[in-house]
């Protein structure tokens, strides 16, 4: 009696990730600017006396508004091709209806803060200015609405598919803005300690959602889970969360009882900005990595060049010299037209 021994070899390829750097960017950056378009417009139809509060905070929502969209185009592969979503529309794909909302919400901002310079330049208000504001929130909702679905509806990725996902984006860069606008802030401490009471509510809501993302009787709760138990990467990851999250929470929590320091600022701005960064890195690349069609994880090294490390930089880079280059324009026009 002969026995017949069958050896089946199964070889897989790793496979490229497909989102870059420059797509961590973009949801960084798009996220501050809608969440900050929000704020600013519930103070402007308030009709509070928060002129200075207002500014400031479209000053943080238009220069990352424009440096998302640079970011999101250096993401995309055939970038030439970007006017075909205008002349092919398929609206039922969330990507066209990104391509809408992403000239409307930059242009709206941008006529937005131009209106408001120019009442505090002549004195004289503009009745157009609140239909902007109203203009620029609605865009920046539909934005946080296309940046969640377009990654929560892949079911093909099991830790993006939940509803979930937009929330946790949302709440992180709505709680990375109040720590921009404290560290933006200056001599008002009663304003500062409620910025942070603001930050710390969304810093609460965020440990919810994530804590019953992860803990939910869902594909994308389970595979989470699956993905902390085997990957040592994944529980790394998850330990700078974490940290970040408690740094935030701790320098939040000391702001409400006393003014912080400058470098105690810069500290709270960086830690926030870094937790919001990371979530963004973890979930965008980092995922990319999970086996999806074949049996390994795809091995991912972040590059030195304009795909990599050099992205990074520039865009953060672009956003400070944004930041430098607006402000000291209107401060300078400010100062010519007090004398003269």
């Amino acid at each position: 009696m002969t026995h017949s021994l069958l050896v089946e070899e199964v070889l897989t390829r790793p496979q490229e990730i497909s989102w870059l750097p420059w797509a961590v960017q973009y949801f960084f950056f798009i996220g501050i600017a809608a969440c900050a378009a929000l704020f600013a417009c519930v103070l402007h139809w308030r009709k509070s006396d928060s002129a200075k509060l207002e500014n400031l905070t479209l000053l943080i929502a238009l220069t990352c508004a424009i440096t998302a969209p640079l970011a999101l185009t250096a993401d995309l592969h055939q970038t030439a091709r970007f006017w075909h979503f205008y002349a092919y529309p398929t609206p039922w794909s969330w990507m066209p209806w990104g391509a809408l909302f992403l000239p409307l919400f930059t242009a709206f901002l941008g006529l937005w803060f131009l209106a408001l310079q120019l009442k505090r330049f002549t004195k004289k208000s503009y009745r157009a200015t609140k239909w902007l504001a109203l203009a620029s929130a609605l865009t920046a909702a539909g934005l946080l609405l296309y940046t969640g679905r377009e990654v929560s509806i892949v079911q093909a990725r099991p830790i993006w598919f939940s509803y979930t996902f937009p929330v946790a984006m949302f709440l992180s860069a709505f709680h990375t803005f109040f720590a921009l606008l404290i560290l933006s802030l200056r001599g008002e401490p009663a304003l500062q300690r409620k910025l942070a009471l603001w930050q710390l509510w969304t810093l609460g809501g965020l440990a919810f959602v994530v804590v019953f993302w992860v803990n939910g009787d869902t594909l994308s709760g389970v595979a989470i889970r699956d993905w902390l138990t085997v990957s040592a990467s994944a529980r790394h990851y998850a330990a700078g969360w974490a940290v970040l999250w408690f740094i935030s929470l701790g320098l939040g929590g000391v702001a409400l009882f006393q003014p912080l320091t400058m470098p105690l600022r810069i500290l709270q701005a960086l830690s926030a900005m870094a937790l919001c960064w990371l979530i963004r890195w973890t979930l965008l690349i980092q995922v990319q990595t999970v086996p999806k069609f074949n049996a390994q994880f795809n091995p991912y090294t972040l590059p030195a060049g304009t795909d990599g490390w050099l992205a990074i930089l520039g865009t953060f880079g672009l956003w400070i010299a944004l930041l430098i280059i607006i402000r000291e324009t209107v401060n300078g026009f400010a100062r010519r037209m007090q004398h003269g």
